[in-house]
């Protein structure tokens, strides 16, 4: 949910580096809007959640006075980094999301090199604007000669689309294929949901499906099935059932990750709960780097008139597993942190 660029992880293989984009913060980020709030949605009172969360007097206490202040995230898989962070803005929740509809975070991210929303059910005009710049020439080398378990995350049959364009094919052959395949991407998860989601090709047949990184991140997110269960289902659902009010986005972005393009389809989906939010980002399909990402933020109100904002990240990666994998874990999670850290602050600037 937090669509900061350019974090980097040393890699245990050569001198390979992981880039973990954290998505978008959707919570900023999001351009839509919702009506009225699903039936039977409780959410305690905003102190009381916040220590059932695991925060302690001392840091409500911190959050409250304008700090923003890490929690715990305790990781669901040997490929995962997490963060989390809560904080408060001095604006109501119904108007932080009017400061997502006017793209904050893209504006305030130097990093993007180009977006736009997919329209529905979807069309190849929809990423009119990807081309494969800078380095056009070298981009479409990588897709034409790009093997299982290499740099870029594509399927079988979408490595067999790319290589049957010749090892020598030109930008103005490649960048229609890429459109063609991220297009093809949404409408299978438009219509299956996780089920549609296409599993990345790795070496000696095997494969990475960033269905079973969703859910595993889903499933992991037991306060998300105790408080709003409806949200929650929707998740491992999607496209059924769809909480009344329910409105969704879906987007590509190309960003720069120190100086490796990277693209992204990202699902989000805002679910009101009262005077409350809850806004959860899926990143379903990522070029490079790692796997999948989900965020989850609630915007809850505040005793002051402002939105405390509850937030966890997971994004699942194969770059952190193997020798020292503990160590590369808890280290990559506290540079996720950390750089969360420093996109929020500029986001809390922007709507003060």
């Amino acid at each position: 949910m937090s669509r900061l660029r350019g974090m980097w992880i040393s890699a245990p293989r050569g001198r390979r580096l992981l880039r973990v984009e954290i998505a978008s913060v959707a919570l900023l980020t999001a351009l839509l809007g919702f009506g009225a709030a699903p039936a039977g949605a409780q959410l305690p009172e905003t102190t009381a959640l916040l220590a059932d969360l695991g925060l302690s007097p001392d840091e409500i206490a911190q959050i409250q006075a304008g700090s923003l202040v890490r929690h715990a995230v305790q990781p669901a898989s040997e490929r995962e980094l997490v963060a989390g962070l809560a904080f408060e803005v001095p604006v109501s929740p119904s108007e932080l999301v009017k400061n997502a509809k006017r793209d904050l975070l893209d504006r305030v991210d130097a990093n993007t090199s180009a977006f736009a929303v997919i329209s529905a059910p979807g069309s190849v005009a929809d990423f009119t604007k990807l081309v494969l710049q800078p380095d056009a020439q070298a981009r479409a080398q990588a897709y034409a000669n790009a093997g299982p378990g290499g740099d870029l995350n594509l399927s079988s049959s979408e490595l067999a689309a790319f290589r049957a364009l010749g090892s020598a094919a030109a930008p103005a052959a490649v960048e229609p294929l890429v459109r063609s395949a991220l297009l093809a991407r949404v409408q299978a998860y438009r219509a299956q949901g996780l089920a549609g989601i296409a599993p990345y090709a790795r070496a000696d047949g095997k494969t990475r499906s960033p269905a079973e990184e969703l859910r595993t991140a889903t499933t992991a997110s037991k306060k998300l099935a105790q408080y709003v269960p409806a949200a929650y289902q929707l998740l491992l659902s999607y496209p059924n059932a769809k909480p009344t009010g329910t409105e969704e986005i879906f987007r590509w972005s190309q960003f720069d990750a120190h100086g490796v393009p990277t693209l992204a389809l990202t699902h989000v989906l805002l679910v009101p709960d009262g005077a409350a939010w809850i806004v959860v980002q899926r990143q379903f399909y990522v070029s490079t780097g790692y796997n999948a990402e989900q965020a989850v933020a609630a915007f809850l109100p505040s005793q002051a008139g402002g939105t405390v904002v509850v937030y966890a990240n997971r994004t699942s990666t194969d770059q952190i597993t193997g020798f020292g994998a503990g160590t590369k874990r808890a280290i990559g999670s506290k540079i996720l942190a950390s750089q969360l850290e420093s996109m929020f602050e500029k986001a809390r600037a922007a709507v003060k």
